[in-house]
């Protein structure tokens, strides 16, 4: 009697899990079910930051796919000695995402020079020209480094960049080599009254901005404010404010 009354009370909590999972993942998806967006070919490029995996952009990816804002198109991976291996999934076309996995994922140099060959195969073998980039933390560097230190006359266009709770010290020089009138979307987190996310400052997110503006840039800068579920550096990236923030800088109406 015991044991039965243990199943029906774990068939009971199961159910209840099953039930508040769906409640709790609908309640994360509300803020994006009533963006709209053009859909476009221009893929968007996903690089998670310090020792990120998968997991780190596979939120994003997952959360506008399953409100239809983008498709999951390709993931990257990249070896250890930079090779490059692609698992696609759809035809690059309505607002088609790209997510870069790195094997060594905590060193933003050799990441940096591993992104020109990802980006010359994703021109050779997919066809990119032109991309829209979102980079979380050290990611948001790897970009920067990438489209200021790497030639790009060979390599796809930059579209739209979306810096994620970065921040960029000494680049007053660096940002001359940024594509002239390139749209950037800057965001970072301050956690109550704090002075930033936890991890980056608010100081040092405005000041790219700042610096973005004396070079004639016109960024669009977003500050989340909030609580250690919605503000937090390692938060941001899973918070759907901010996936409605991106999805309508780079397609929205």
């Amino acid at each position: 009697m015991r044991r039965k009354q243990l199943i029906i009370s774990l068939a009971g909590l199961s159910v209840v899990l099953v039930i508040g999972s769906g409640a709790y993942w609908q309640h994360r998806l509300q803020p994006l079910k009533t963006v709209q967006v053009h859909q476009t070919k221009i893929p968007t490029i996903f690089i998670g930051g310090d020792y990120a995996k998968a997991f780190s952009t596979d939120g994003f990816v997952h959360r506008l796919s399953e409100t239809h804002l983008m498709t999951k198109a390709l993931v990257v991976h990249v070896g250890r000695q930079g090779q490059v291996h692609v698992t696609k999934y759809a035809p690059l076309r309505d607002n088609p995402t790209i997510q870069v996995i790195y094997a060594v994922n905590h060193q933003p140099a050799k990441q940096t020079r591993q992104l020109a060959k990802v980006m010359h195969v994703l021109k050779q073998r997919y066809h990119v020209t032109c991309y829209n980039a979102v980079g979380h933390s050290s990611g948001g560097n790897i970009i920067f480094n990438y489209l200021t230190r790497t030639p790009q006359h060979d390599q796809p266009q930059i579209h739209k960049f979306v810096t994620l709770g970065s921040n960029y010290p000494a680049v007053a020089v660096a940002l001359k080599k940024l594509p002239a009138k390139l749209p950037i979307l800057n965001i970072g987190g301050q956690l109550y009254r704090t002075n930033g996310d936890g991890t980056v400052s608010l100081k040092s997110v405005l000041a790219f901005s700042t610096a973005l503006k004396k070079q004639h840039f016109q960024p669009k800068t977003q500050i989340i404010h909030g609580g250690p579920l919605t503000a937090a550096h390692s938060m941001l990236h899973i918070n759907p404010q901010v996936d409605r923030d991106i999805v309508t800088f780079l397609y929205g109406h």
